[in-house]
């Protein structure tokens, strides 16, 4: 019997963002295409196939791990939702390899405007799941119409962020004492 060829490319794409992901967190961006390839069991030319370039296998790998950490969140209060969505993100703050792959991953920006753009893109799509939510706030007459989402979101998570890159946590009371700071900044 035989292994269904989907499957085992989508194994195979795992184990090399996991081992991504891994080497990311241990030794930050300096990896290399075949550190991920030895770490994840398969050859090199596996990788280049699906990702042309070491910073696309890194924003991969880390829209991989910010999916599963933060997921889209679905809620008939928008307001519930934001702060769903910010206790995810403070979540992350308090793990071992989450701020030690944010770190890893911005250092890799100062060198690699291809990683620049790529990590542009990562957070306008992260940013997306949270701007539905106060896009709704705002025409509920909750928030200001004159204020864009992302600005409040950038509020929110952004401190948890920072914090992350100096090795500080964020707490879930300190998460959603800045969805209220925000919320309540950005109210008529």
């Amino acid at each position: 019997m035989t292994t269904n060829p989907q499957r085992r490319g989508a194994a195979v794409e795992s184990r090399v963002l996991e081992a991504t992901l891994t080497l990311l967190a241990e030794r930050g961006a300096a990896l290399t295409v075949d550190e991920v390839a030895a770490a994840s069991g398969v050859h090199k030319t596996t990788i280049y196939r699906r990702y042309a370039t070491r910073e696309q296998l890194i924003a991969s790998a880390v829209m991989s791990l910010a999916e599963q950490a933060v997921p889209p969140v679905a809620d008939d209060d928008p307001r519930a939702a934001i702060e769903r969505l910010a206790l995810a993100v403070a979540a992350t703050t308090r793990t071992d390899a989450g701020p030690n792959i944010l770190r890893a991953t911005i250092a890799a920006s100062a060198t690699s405007s291809e990683l620049v753009q790529l990590a542009d893109a990562f957070f306008r799509a992260r940013y997306a799941l949270a701007v539905e939510h106060l896009r709704r706030l705002a025409e509920s007459g909750d928030l200001r119409s004159d204020v864009d989402p992302v600005v409040v979101w950038e509020q929110i998570v952004n401190p948890m962020h920072v914090r992350a890159l100096c090795g500080r946590a964020t707490s879930e009371a300190d998460a959603r004492l800045l969805v209220e700071l925000a919320l309540r900044g950005a109210a008529p």
